[in-house]
Formats: structure tokens, sequence, C-alpha cells
């Protein structure tokens, strides 16, 4: 059982790399990169590691993981993009990617 909700994570963080780089217009490759590589690609990488915990509920250290990077970074971005949301037009497009990934996967809302 451990393995196939290991596979379904993977399956959801892979669906949230390729909708979140493409929102931002970055290559999913920089999402995963060991370096920051501009505000742009850190930005993109929050937002997927935010939606991927939010959204699937996929353990913080396990988002860690898959974007090869620490826990508290990973935390620190999750905190980061719910502070974000006091943005009308960054919730808003927060929102719609919610909305489209948990229609992409089927999952309710």
């Amino acid at each position: 059982m451990e393995r196939y909700a290991e596979q379904e994570n993977r399956t959801y963080v892979g669906l949230v790399e390729a909708f979140t780089a493409h929102a931002y217009g970055v290559p999913v490759r920089k999402l995963k990169a060991a370096t920051r590589l501009g505000p742009r690609a850190s930005r993109a990488r929050q937002v997927a590691m935010y939606l991927a915990h939010v959204v699937f509920g996929v353990k913080l250290v396990d988002v860690a993981e898959y974007f090869r990077r620490d826990p508290s970074t990973t935390s620190y971005a999750v905190r980061r993009v719910e502070g974000l949301r006091d943005d009308p037009e960054f919730d808003r497009a927060l929102d719609w990617l919610e909305a489209a990934l948990r229609d992409a996967a089927g999952t309710p809302a």
C-alpha cells in the first residue's frame, strides 16, 4: 500500500510541476534545479511545493524530496505562498491553478 501512495504522490507532483511550469512560463527542469535560477523559477517552485502539499496532501517531507530541497525550505515555501494569498490577483491565480489541478486529477474540491 505504501508503494501505491508513493506512486500516486509522484503522479500528483508531476501534474503540479507541469501546470505550474506552464503557468509561470518556466521549464519543468528549473523547478528541480539545485540553484534558484532567478525570481520567476523560485516563485514557481514555491507555488508548486505549496500546491502539491495543499491540493493533494503530499507530506512536506515528501514534497521536499521530490523538489530536491530541505524540508525547512519546503515549509518556508508553503508559508510564503500562504502569505502571498493576501494579494487578490495572486489569490485568484492560485484558485484557478488549484481548480485546474483538481479537475485534471479527478479529485473533489
